[in-house]
């Protein structure tokens, strides 16, 4: 499908569009406004797989003696002097981001390429409320204009509340599970095209290779419970993994590969996404991230018209703290 500029194709036809979204024109899958964003990199917003914080605070009370030796009668109990790291369960995190795309429109052909800037906006908090139990609460608003196709520019609200499990007789693996509320706009806030309750739940490991690398896995469902587009209505099971290499201390360079399950309820489809993608971050402070990113998504359908292949670059800078 072509996306030229169309004086036809303007906000006001957009809701209509979007209600044929069984299959039958592809547009459907170009303006579904939940799955504009699923290619484009989270940047460094926090995220579960951004979690080294909670594991360094799970650790201490089980750590307070060193390991028994021979000569333990004669020294007695060897106590382990530490600091522990401070609580720290809110956070504030912004930034600003600027891509290229290939496929603006994720068209299955005549792809039309367009250029892309954004920015996100958000806070959290994470309290503990057991020794390896952890509330979640999030909130933040993204917005994205593109440069041509202007039918494209949206704002996602998502808002989101949960519990997070450290366990630690699996090398502190994390299970969690949260409601999540997700409401796109278009025309600068002014047209509500789509409202999402869904139930998610997964588990994540990170595996430390040594001091320099690790690998972090992700498992993941997202059950919708109430969406007000049937024909939008889904669950996706995703797996997510990470290799993260330091270059220095202060640049990262990280590899990933994402596949989700898409299945409609309400239609006969089910996709399935490929996200393979590379990004190298620059921390010169511990609250600034710089990065560059590339990326690439191949969609594959059970509707041929759905069928699509997408590239994405670009980068970012933000800010985020924790207090």
């Amino acid at each position: 499908m072509c996306l030229r500029r169309l004086p036809s194709l303007s906000h006001a036809v957009l809701p209509l569009i979007l209600a044929v979204t069984s299959g039958v024109s592809a547009f459907g899958q170009t303006l579904d406004p939940s799955r504009r964003v699923e290619s484009v990199p989270s940047g460094f917003a926090p995220t579960l797989n951004d979690a080294e914080d909670l594991y360094q605070r799970n650790l201490g009370d089980d750590e307070l003696f060193a390991p028994m030796t021979p000569g333990d009668p004669d020294l007695g109990d060897q106590l382990i002097l530490k600091s522990l790291p401070k609580e720290r369960p809110f956070r504030a995190y912004a930034d600003a981001f600027m891509f290229w795309t290939n496929n603006a429109g994720n068209s299955p052909a005549n792809e039309q390429d367009d250029s892309f800037w954004g920015a996100r906006l958000g806070a959290g908090f994470q309290p503990r409320l057991g020794k390896k139990l952890f509330a979640d609460i999030n909130a933040s608003q993204q917005i994205f204009r593109y440069n041509e196709f202007e039918v494209l520019d949206f704002e996602s609200l998502d808002l989101s509340a949960g519990l997070i499990y450290v366990e630690p007789r699996l090398a502190d693996t994390l299970f969690f599970a949260q409601y999540n509320f997700n409401r796109i706009t278009g025309d600068d806030f002014g047209d509500e095209l789509l409202n999402s309750h869904s139930i998610r739940a997964g588990v994540q490991k990170a595996f430390i290779l040594n001091r320099r690398s690790s690998i972090h896995v992700s498992l993941m469902g997202d059950w919708d419970i109430d969406t007000d587009l049937e024909q939008l209505d889904r669950h996706e099971y995703l797996t997510d993994v990470s290799w993260r290499f330091k270059i220095m201390r202060d640049l990262v360079l990280a590899l990933n590969y994402r596949y989700t399950w898409l299945d409609y309820n309400e239609v006969d489809r089910g996709d399935s996404l490929h996200v393979a993608g590379a990004s190298l971050t620059w921390s010169p402070k511990s609250w600034l991230d710089v990065y560059l990113s590339a990326n690439f998504s191949l969609n594959e359908s059970d509707i041929d018209v759905f069928d699509y292949e997408s590239a994405n670059l670009g980068g970012g800078l933000g800010v985020k703290v924790r207090f």
